[in-house]
């Protein structure tokens, strides 16, 4: 993955998605247009959420997660925003994964199967994953044999394929996805998009912040690679201690592994 400099980000990248898409009065009519539904309250969406319901579970990083609530703050519908701009050959899975823990997390304080509610995984994608040549795919579970019965389990799963924004018949769906396409902003609401892009631009906070992000990310990289190193050099001293007769202190001089650790092997190669 290339990190991007901060003044090359632009609204595909996943970090300013969600920094962008955690503002209401962005996320709200753009669930709204995308789904056909009103919604009532949105609380404010969060950006990079991470939910997991118990220790022991592998817990998800959401782009962005919003619900909608009542009156009383409960849950009506919840809704995860996914910028995706790779094919990463399990987009499927890790829907399934992604509704999982959400049902996860509803159902950890011990609450019935019946209270889980509308659940909706809407994937924003350059590619067409599924090669069928269609600006949108819809899931839902329905019988094989009568597709018109559906399983109602209130999960659904949306991937919108936003290079093809031409083929979209709702025309403020259409906008949206010409400028997740090409970063022209035709209607209202994708200008207030494009505002608040540079806006989080100037923004010196955001931008030192994301600063802190590239250097984590690199020295994270270095590391790794330090590992990989070590790694290999490991397994070349295993390879001279299988297959030559070389001294402790001649292994230790042509890989630069201390002698000790070499030792170490020599014995565990002799068991």
């Amino acid at each position: 993955m290339t990190i991007k400099s901060f003044d090359d980000l632009d609204i595909t990248d996943p970090i300013m998605f969600g920094l962008v898409f955690s503002n209401k009065h962005i996320a709200q009519p753009f669930i709204e247009h995308l789904l056909g539904i009103k919604i009532d309250h949105l609380e404010t969406p969060i950006p990079e959420a991470v939910l997991s319901y118990d220790a022991e579970h592998k817990g998800v990083r959401y782009d962005v997660f919003a619900r909608e609530t009542d009156e009383k703050g409960e849950t009506i519908r919840s809704f995860d925003l996914e910028m995706q701009m790779v094919d990463t050959k399990e987009l499927p899975q890790r829907a399934r994964y992604y509704q999982s823990i959400c049902d996860g997390v509803a159902l950890s304080k011990g609450d019935f199967y019946t209270s889980l509610k509308e659940q909706y995984i809407i994937f924003l994608c350059p590619i067409d994953i599924f090669g069928r040549g269609y600006p949108i795919y819809h899931f839902e579970n329905r019988a094989r044999e009568d597709t018109s019965v559906t399983l109602n389990d209130l999960t659904y799963k949306n991937y919108y394929i936003f290079t093809k924004y031409k083929e979209f018949s709702n025309p403020v769906v259409r906008a949206y996805m010409k400028y997740f396409a090409t970063k022209n902003a035709d209607i209202n609401e994708t200008k207030t998009i494009n505002d608040q892009v540079s806006f989080y631009k100037d923004d010196t906070l955001i931008r030192s912040k994301y600063m802190t992000y590239e250097f984590d990310i690199y020295q994270s990289r270095q590391e790794g690679r330090a590992e990989g190193k070590a790694e290999e050099k490991l397994e070349m001293v295993d390879a001279m201690l299988a297959k030559t007769k070389l001294t402790d202190q001649e292994i230790s001089s042509v890989s630069g592994i201390p002698q000790d650790e070499i030792a170490k092997r020599r014995t565990q190669h002799q068991k």
